[in-house]
């Protein structure tokens, strides 16, 4: 999602709100202790509370006497250094507060001598950088520790100042002037007069907007880029992390994007649709429909490409006129050649391609294998549907049941299941279509299972859908089971429902009840458990049992349902519990250690 400049500008002033609301709540709380630590064996008096700028700074620490509220400042030992009687918190950067008492501004040191007094109207403490903005005749300057006068009281208001713990704010400062802002360094010279709607810092630049349009500054008041484009940016840069630490940021010119590095310079001119980083220095860009692989000031392939992937592994996935292949790391053409195309994963890619099933010359199904990243198919396409590797293991199907191979193509789990999920920590789940749970329907076909006929939903088939997701499997007619990379069967497939490992335990469900088992398939602990919560954390889950108003056992997916809510460890003891009621489903998502 994009917003313009101006929409940041507002989601500041909320931010500013929030900030103030919170400050007015932390001082009305000023009695508690944050992170505030004396040493072992000493408490604070009764009557004295650290507040919520509560932090030590040359051992002594802001704190409040709640009986006459006066601010002051105390040791490790919670012996009060600086008396009560200030009316502003005693904070103090490089041995010096400023502070307030009664209608005079202080200076002070951490022996409470007073260096200098001034008839300020307000002022702030001062910031890790050591000047402290101050107000006097209703405009706003900065003085420094030693209670000099830096910057002349010159401004309506100090938007940002010196100091603060965010990207370069110890360079600049921005203020407002007659409605409009500008920046200033800490020797004090104006680098950029007050002539912008907005100015924001980000990395090595700012920011300045008007009219809705933005433009890019240096920190020496030098223009990178005139007032001519609409921002995208949200919050500061886009970093993206899966490549570099490398930033980047989109810009948009008479409706048209493009990007900028860190620094300001444009990388990407403002000429395409869309740009979306997919490598280290390497863009994906589009126009019209088409796209191409842009690099740092140059476009490296044309606008062909039906789409192009953000592929996170090996060669970049491309369409190209309705088929599936890849570029290589010189953006060459390779293997363009397949209907249907994975990502790379652990080196190896899956590929398929389409082929006329025997009776019909209408329906068509897919053969898949798997390439390498130099285009080799080292596991040819054979094989009726099939995962990506993981763990160096892969899920393929072949007449109908699904079984494992790895690299080599060695079968490691043989062709027998229904559905089989992705290996995590080295154990996958499995699944059976029992007969016994399989309903009826007149849309259903037929088919044979152990000498037995049953139906079973052509929608099973995508099997995908809620073999890797907990919810899902706990609503499908299929029975589960576990079993490890080696393809021995830790769990047969008996159960409603099983969960992934977690801390050495495995939820098992039957008859609608969850109990766990743990990874020699031994049951710890039994059925009893309406609704779990894996994984395990630190020994323990949450567990609920669900009831109506008369504590009749209920579904916990209920309009209105009563819940027990239980944290239990691995032996089945329970830790705490909860009673309450709620109207709204909870939507359980695993997470696998």
């Amino acid at each position: 999602m994009s917003l313009s400049f101006t929409h940041f500008s507002f989601f500041n002033q909320v931010i500013k709100s929030c900030l103030a609301i919170t400050l007015l709540i932390s001082l009305s709380q000023a009695h508690a202790k944050f992170d505030c630590e004396l040493n072992q064996g000493y408490e604070l008096p009764a009557d004295i509370g650290f507040n919520w700028l509560c932090s030590f700074s040359n051992e002594l620490a802001p704190a409040q006497q709640i009986s006459t509220e006066k601010y002051g400042a105390v040791n490790r030992q919670g012996v009060a250094a600086i008396p009560f009687e200030y009316d502003s918190p005693v904070e103090f950067i490089q041995s010096r507060a400023l502070v307030k008492k009664a209608d005079k501004w202080v200076l002070i040191n951490t022996a409470n001598h007073k260096i200098a007094e001034f008839d300020f109207q307000e002022a702030w403490n001062f910031t890790p950088v050591g000047l402290a903005q101050f107000q006097q005749d209703d405009k706003w300057g900065y003085i420094n520790t030693s209670g000099e006068v830096v910057i002349q009281p010159q401004f309506d208001s100090i938007v940002h100042g010196f100091g603060y713990p965010l990207l370069n704010e110890n360079v600049i400062a921005i203020f407002e002037l007659d409605g409009k802002q500008g920046a200033i360094n800490q020797a004090g010279k104006i680098i950029i007069p007050a002539q912008f709607d907005d100015i924001r810092r980000a990395n090595d630049i700012l920011f300045v907007s008007n009219n809705d349009k933005v433009g890019i500054y240096d920190y020496q008041g030098n223009m990178i880029q005139p007032v001519e484009f609409e921002f995208t940016m949200v919050n500061g840069f886009y970093s993206d992390n899966r490549w570099t630490n490398e930033n980047w940021l989109s810009i948009t010119k008479n409706g048209k994007v493009g990007a900028i590095d860190k620094r300001g310079n444009i990388i990407v001119p403002t000429e395409f649709d869309d740009v979306e980083i997919i490598s280290e220095n390497t863009f994906k860009v589009s126009k019209n429909g088409k796209y191409g692989i842009h690099g740092i000031n140059n476009l490296i392939t044309p606008l062909k490409f039906d789409y192009i992937a953000n592929s996170l592994e090996g060669p970049t996935r491309v369409k190209l006129d309705g088929k599936w292949g890849y570029l290589d790391r010189s953006d060459s053409l390779m293997m363009v050649d397949y209907d249907e195309a994975y990502d790379f994963s652990e080196g190896l890619a899956m590929v398929g391609n389409n082929q006329k099933q025997q009776f019909s010359q209408k329906d068509e199904s897919k053969s898949w294998g798997y390439i390498n990243t130099i285009g080799e198919e080292v596991i040819s396409l054979h094989y009726e549907d099939a995962r990506p590797f993981e763990e160096g293991l892969a899920p393929v199907r072949l007449n109908g049941k699904w079984g494992v191979i790895d690299f080599q193509e060695n079968q490691i789990v043989p062709f027998e299941y229904d559905a089989i999920s992705s290996f995590e920590d080295g154990y996958a789940i499995v699944a059976r279509a029992h007969p016994k749970i399989v309903e009826s329907s007149t849309k259903l076909d037929k088919k044979i299972y152990e000498g037995t006929e049953y139906s079973i939903s052509s929608d099973w088939d995508n099997d995908e859908f809620y073999i890797n997701n907990l919810s899902d499997r706990d609503v499908s007619k299929m029975k589960f089971g576990l079993i490890n990379r080696q393809g021995g069967i830790v769990l047969a497939t008996d159960y409603e429902n099983v969960t992934r490992v977690s801390e050495g335990m495995i939820g098992i469900k039957n008859n609608n009840k969850w109990g766990f088992a743990n990874q020699q398939g031994e049951l710890v602990f039994p059925y009893q458990f309406d609704q779990i919560f894996p994984p395990f954390k630190e020994g323990t889950i949450q567990v609920d049992n669900c009831f109506d108003d008369n504590e009749n056992p209920i579904s916990c997916q209920s309009d209105e349902v009563n819940s027990h809510t239980m944290h239990v460890d691995k032996q089945g003891n329970i830790i705490n519990e909860l009673w309450g009621s709620s109207s709204v489903t909870v939507e359980v998502e695993e997470t696998a250690d």
